[in-house]
């Protein structure tokens, strides 16, 4: 029997030659074009901030600006649906049955190879942001600083950075299990909508607090060198993020173990 570890190798693999996978990626000419845009003065460029910007901000940055352009959600969406549910449509997990006689192992391999793989964009992500940043955007030093980083708003810059990825790893979570239980378009569809509903929700007191995307909303506003308040926000959306990923990949598991394949 095949190991968990050799089986999310095998899922990695599987991503690497997938088109909607590689689609993700288009996210890294965001903080390149934006560089460009930077250091020849374009007119798209508009700069709202009182203070200079700084490696580590302009990184943080552009990755929100991604996270609010939201398409990356329903590509990830799409990858993940795709991952588990459109090897059972196509009846393909059938080989995989044959090797691995172990369905939770094999539904955990493949969210934790979707996890990984998003880690390895956040990473490209990184470094592309950051040579595009010292290659040009630091020609506008009207603009932007040759700094790296601040002591000060290090922790939370961080913080921000991770509770964009934590709803990254909600849509994961989120779209395997609905493709145990749905076709790929329904599955896209009806996750598109709780995402939609979510950030509905978040414009409501009280029930504001239920939704992941009201805590990126509420960083978007915080001084960072608050560092408990940039504490307290991150560790209430993680415990949500965790409650709502383990309510889903029990459902998933469940359901997963007694489908007909």
């Amino acid at each position: 029997m095949l190991s968990f570890r050799n089986i999310c190798n095998i899922e990695l693999r599987k991503l690497m030659y997938r088109k909607d996978m590689w689609i993700m990626l288009t996210m890294l000419a965001i903080p390149a074009l934006y560089s460009i845009g930077i250091s020849l003065n374009s007119s798209v460029i508009v700069f709202t901030g009182e203070e200079k910007e700084y490696g580590m901000s302009f990184f943080v940055n552009m990755f929100s600006f991604v996270n609010a352009v939201y398409i990356y959600y329903f590509i990830l969406s799409l990858v993940s649906v795709r991952s588990l549910g459109g090897e059972i449509e196509n009846k393909s997990i059938l080989l995989y049955t044959q090797r691995i006689n172990n369905r939770p192992k094999m539904y955990f391999a493949k969210v934790s190879s979707l996890i990984l793989a998003f880690f390895v964009i956040c990473l490209a992500f990184l470094i592309v942001t950051l040579v595009m940043y010292y290659l040009f955007a630091v020609q506008r030093e009207d603009l932007v600083t040759r700094q790296l980083l601040k002591s000060e708003e290090l922790t939370g810059l961080f913080l921000f950075f991770l509770c964009i990825v934590l709803v990254y790893i909600f849509t994961i979570t989120f779209s395997v299990m609905l493709s145990v239980y749905f076709k790929t378009n329904t599955a896209v569809i009806i996750f598109s909508i709780v995402l939609i509903a979510f950030m509905f929700v978040s414009e409501f007191p009280t029930i504001q607090y239920l939704s992941i995307t009201y805590y990126i909303s509420r960083f978007g506003e915080l001084d960072l060198t608050q560092t408990s308040e940039a504490v307290k926000l991150f560790l209430a959306n993680a415990a949500l993020v965790a409650v709502y990923s383990t309510i889903f990949s029990v459902l998933g598991i469940r359901k997963f173990e007694r489908r007909d394949l």
